[in-house]
């Protein structure tokens, strides 16, 4: 295969990564696809009429760039796929920083391209202890917040987010927000795929606050719940509500550290987007 010939994907792929990311044994995730193939830049290359693999880049300004589903088919396998596609949206990022999230599998790759392990996030799956009850300091998002929100979200993260936000929010099942004196200072969401209610993103100035937005998005799903998150004390906190850890993956970077405050940045969208 021609490793040079990197082709934009768009929604019309959909199918094509749904059957790649089922050769990998991961999940047909068929909403998350669709918001990624929406708000960011999804590449791939072609085995024939076959997408033999696949790489997301989304691009937050000249500081920060996340890189997300990168993928091989398992028949393409150590064929140099996988480097021509990170190096692609490497090369495409434009930012100071390009962060990702690496399996134990991908490792060996993103440390040859440059990255640097920064951390661990645990992932939590489980049926929500307390599913029904909120404590009351959290408030549905009103259009009247985007502005506050997207300021916060800016701050926390280092980058200017808003295009995603604005997707995000359309995408969202629901979007709560936390006010400290009349200020907005965290807010959380979460999303459906399937079965699965992924809590993410988690923003807040304390642990908990973190834990107060987690409880009322929580609140309302009668069913699995996801929580990924590198902060110690959400993952031991999660894991006493019915949430354990099922698996892990590593923080990596490469150029400039993260920027932003990010022990404010309790879970992320998801892990394709940081």
């Amino acid at each position: 295969m021609d490793t040079a010939s990197v082709a934009r994907l768009g929604i019309d792929d959909l199918a094509a990564c749904l059957d790649l990311a089922a050769d990998r044994q991961w999940p047909r995730e068929r909403r998350k696809w669709s918001f990624l193939l929406t708000v960011g830049e999804a590449y791939g290359l072609r085995d024939r009429a076959d997408l033999a693999g696949s790489v997301v880049l989304s691009r937050f300004g000249p500081r920060l760039a996340w890189i997300g589903m990168m993928l091989v088919a398992e028949r393409w396998n150590r064929r140099g796929l996988g480097r021509a596609l990170m190096r692609h949206a490497m090369d495409n990022a434009g930012a100071g920083t390009i962060a990702l999230y690496a399996t134990d599998a991908g490792l060996p790759l993103y440390e040859s391209l440059g990255f640097r392990a920064t951390g661990t996030v645990f992932t939590h799956r489980g049926r929500f202890a307390g599913a029904g009850t909120r404590t009351g300091r959290t408030r549905p998002f009103t259009g009247a917040d985007l502005d506050a929100v997207h300021r916060l979200d800016a701050e926390v993260t280092g980058a200017d987010r808003g295009r995603l936000l604005t997707g995000y929010l359309r995408f969202a099942g629901q979007v709560r927000v936390l006010e400290t004196d009349g200020m907005i200072t965290g807010y959380a969401g979460s999303w459906r795929d399937g079965e699965t209610v992924v809590i993410g993103p988690v923003i807040a100035a304390r642990i908990s606050d973190a834990q107060a937005l987690v409880v009322d998005v929580a609140s309302t799903v009668d069913g699995p719940v996801r929580l990924d998150t590198d902060n110690v004390e959400l993952a031991a906190w999660a894991a006493t509500r019915g949430l354990p850890r099922s698996f892990e993956a590593t923080t990596m970077v490469r150029g400039d550290d993260l920027p932003g405050d990010r022990s404010r940045l309790f879970t992320p969208v998801m892990q394709a987007l940081g």
